[in-house]
């Protein structure tokens, strides 16, 4: 398969910044464009490996954070202010219809991305894609759900990082549908497992009959 991987900024790039990778196939327009937020020591390489069984119907767009992210060093501030980078990025690129997928670090900012692309745009994200981390409020109250998207939660068995109870706290995060999808490795499933969490995102999607692109 022939597919185009394109980095895109709003200007020159400085360590401070965040910018996109753009995979996908030039002759086949997508159906469906993905945003995937890695964890910090997760680089785009798995999600080009993901893109080669996802296109041509999605094409991703990787989120790549500016170069001093941490995930054991974030605050609950720097977590926003990356959150409101991330959101300026994506806002305009919703064309066709949109999915976020936020593994580990990666999934908290997704879904603060999710909220504010439902209050402040009319591109909501069809699903909401979360991997390897427990919902926000786990063992507390949230408050109302913030979406009203559906929520699809990925998790390994027994994982120390992000046990089962918690990532079911996502439930709580939406009015729409929520999905919990169990992988048996405790971690790097999004590897070894690669084709299933494909198939999964794939089925998702197409389970929503989106529109077309024009």
């Amino acid at each position: 398969m022939t597919y185009e991987c394109t980095q895109h900024s709003t200007r020159e790039t400085t360590p401070d910044d965040v910018s996109l990778i753009q995979i996908r196939q030039p002759a086949i327009p997508s159906s469906y464009r993905m945003i995937c937020f890695p964890s910090s020591r997760n680089s785009s390489v798995c999600y080009l490996a993901m893109s080669e069984l996802l296109l041509p119907t999605v094409e991703l767009l990787i989120v790549q954070y500016p170069a001093l992210t941490s995930e054991e060093e974030h605050s609950a501030e720097e977590d926003a202010a990356l959150a409101d980078k991330i959101f300026e990025s994506v806002r305009g690129w919703a064309d066709r219809p949109l999915a976020l997928f936020g593994h580990r670090l990666g999934a908290e900012l997704a879904y603060a991305v999710a909220q504010r692309l439902e209050r402040e745009t009319d591109a909501a994200p069809l699903t909401l894609f979360v991997s390897g981390r427990t919902g926000p409020g786990h063992g507390g109250s949230i408050g109302p759900p913030a979406l009203s998207c559906r929520v699809v939660a990925l998790a390994g068995h027994h994982d120390p990082r992000a046990p089962l109870a918690g990532v079911r706290a996502w439930r709580r995060c939406t009015a729409g549908r929520f999905d919990l999808e169990v992988f048996p490795r405790t971690r790097g499933y999004l590897e070894s497992h690669r084709r299933e969490v494909v198939n999964l995102v794939h089925d998702q999607l197409i389970s929503l009959r989106g529109p077309e692109p024009d």
